[in-house]
């Protein structure tokens, strides 16, 4: 799977003399954690929260600071056809949450760690896997029709035509001494092969469910870390801010 196929295509950006209070609203009124940062020469670097928060600790004015001041420059990028493999390791290894996405110079989207959750090449491999087995295709259209409407209406029309013909209602003799008995046993079979493949349905959604389970916990982990990293600094901030009120008051 490639990296277009995650990525989104619509993103934010803002100049490098913007403020940080203009990107503060953007990020709030957007409900995103990230924003591009363009210069006339091309692409500059990236806001994100963690940017914010650093301005705030330091004892910025947001209203002042220009995104150029401040703004993280070490810019990681990915090419649109790279694999969406790469790009998680490139996010997990390099402790961020954003990679836009390049092609040929020129900004074409942005994938974020959650993006890569979404669309994890595990659950496409796990996909695929199904998709070649062709049990697993049989089970996944019998259980789809099972739980349609489809289903309802066929086994009304059954179930009414079966009990009108054995009751003469129709004008039709009786094909059976015992027909209701016959037709219990064939609905309680049934029920024993639709119980089957919704239990085959549920053994897949749990496979899914493990998969991304799996990369959930591998995010948590990273985000932890950033989360250390960033109090950490803070509080590195904060120590040195005491420092300073300290020698400047002596």
């Amino acid at each position: 799977m490639q990296v277009q196929e995650i990525m989104q295509q619509e993103v934010v950006t803002l100049h490098t003399e913007n403020s940080f209070a203009d990107a503060a609203k953007i990020l709030r009124d957007r409900r995103i954690s990230s924003i591009i940062v363009k210069a006339e020469t091309g692409l500059a670097g990236i806001i994100t929260e963690r940017d914010l928060v650093n301005v705030i600790a330091e004892g910025g004015d947001p209203r002042a600071v220009k995104l150029r001041e401040a703004m993280t420059t070490d810019l990681i990028t990915i090419d649109p056809n790279a694999d969406a493999d790469e790009a998680v390791h490139l996010m997990v290894d390099n402790g961020i949450r954003h990679l836009p996405v390049v092609s040929n110079g020129a900004l074409v989207g942005i994938i974020s760690i959650r993006d890569a959750i979404t669309g994890h090449p595990a659950l496409r491999r796990l996909e695929e896997e199904r998709r070649q087995s062709i049990q697993a295709r049989i089970a996944d259209v019998i259980t789809a029709f099972a739980g349609s409407m489809p289903f309802v209406y066929v086994h009304i029309v059954w179930f009414g035509a079966w009990i009108a013909i054995n009751l003469g209602f129709l004008g039709a003799s009786r094909f059976d001494r015992f027909p209701f008995g016959l037709l219990t046993m064939i609905v309680s079979l049934e029920a024993i092969f639709l119980s089957t493949f919704v239990m085959i349905s549920q053994n897949r959604a749990d496979e899914r469910r493990q998969v991304l389970a799996d990369h959930q916990w591998e995010l948590v982990q990273v985000e932890e870390k950033q989360n250390e990293q960033l109090l950490e600094h803070s509080r590195l901030i904060l120590d040195l801010t005491k420092a300073i009120h300290q020698i400047t008051g002596a």
